[in-house]
């Protein structure tokens, strides 16, 4: 598989200068074959909708809405009192996922909450997801759990890659697993393949961008060279998607993964990036 066939660019990221639906065709014009998305309430449905007609983009993986991302609002898995926001949310993803035919769809965890204690906290999360898996199941769509960074993302409830593998593993069901994110593992925990070795079974969706900055894979520490073999090893073998802040505009923000080359022999990624910078 070419790198513009496993890579699928984050259109609610890059591109910024772009309006939404402009950036959809400039991934495809790339070569792309697929992309993923945030949040829906930013996004142009019917823009999306039409690039899967049109360009036969394949939408890999959005975010379960939360229409503001702030301190008090980052998801809804760990609030009892809002379980029927979650509910709400969860069916209205669905809607979308089923549209526009996406197979997974991330879910916001939320804050913690100093008036509950941190096992209500984690009760609350297991038992909306005991719910959501089976409607997940019947729709033919996977939800995944992410750690973010708490320095980004501060207040958020899942900010250890071992506990929330480990709710995934309680859930136990094959249709929620855990999303890796290079960038927020390596800024938390350190390199990544040493951080998540054997993961492999519960590993649903992977996103790249490099530490520090949030850039592109060979601005920073990451070696994504072995982590891409690395996630071979693990046995995935799916869609990457590309969730960072560019330094380059257009498309000089994705010329480290092009010209394509195949998965099994990766891209020099940070010689692609030097010389993209140079």
């Amino acid at each position: 598989m070419d790198a513009a066939r496993n890579y699928a660019p984050n259109v609610s990221w890059l591109f910024p200068e772009l309006p939404f639906a402009e950036r959809l065709a400039s991934v495809s014009a790339l070569g792309f074959r697929a992309i993923e998305f945030g949040f829906p309430s930013q996004a142009d449905i019917e823009a999306l909708a039409a690039a899967q007609r049109h360009d036969g983009l394949t939408i890999v993986l959005f975010n379960q809405d939360v229409p503001v991302w702030d301190g008090a609002n980052r998801g809804y898995l760990v609030d009892p009192a809002r379980r029927h926001e979650f509910d709400r949310q969860l069916d209205r993803a669905l809607d979308i996922a089923e549209r526009l035919h996406v197979a997974k769809i991330m879910l916001p965890a939320g804050v913690r909450l100093p008036a509950l204690a941190r096992q209500a906290q984690v009760d609350c999360l297991l038992a909306n997801l005991a719910l959501a898996a089976p409607r997940a199941a019947s729709a033919g769509v996977l939800l995944t759990l992410e750690m973010l960074n708490p320095a980004d993302n501060p207040g958020y409830f899942l900010d250890s890659t071992s506990e929330t593998l480990d709710l995934v593993k309680q859930v136990n069901h094959p249709n929620i697993r855990f999303q890796f994110d290079s960038y927020h593992v390596q800024r938390m925990e350190g390199d990544p393949v040493e951080r998540l070795a054997g993961i492999g079974p519960w590993l649903g969706h992977v996103q790249f961008a490099d530490e520090p900055g949030r850039h592109e894979p060979g601005t920073g520490k990451i070696d994504f060279n072995r982590l891409t073999r690395w996630l071979a090893d693990e046995g995935y073998h799916d869609w990457i998607g590309l969730e960072y802040l560019p330094q380059q505009p257009g498309a000089a923000a994705l010329a480290w993964c092009l010209p394509a080359t195949p998965a099994s022999d990766p891209t020099n990624i940070q010689a692609n990036a030097t010389r993209r910078q140079e």
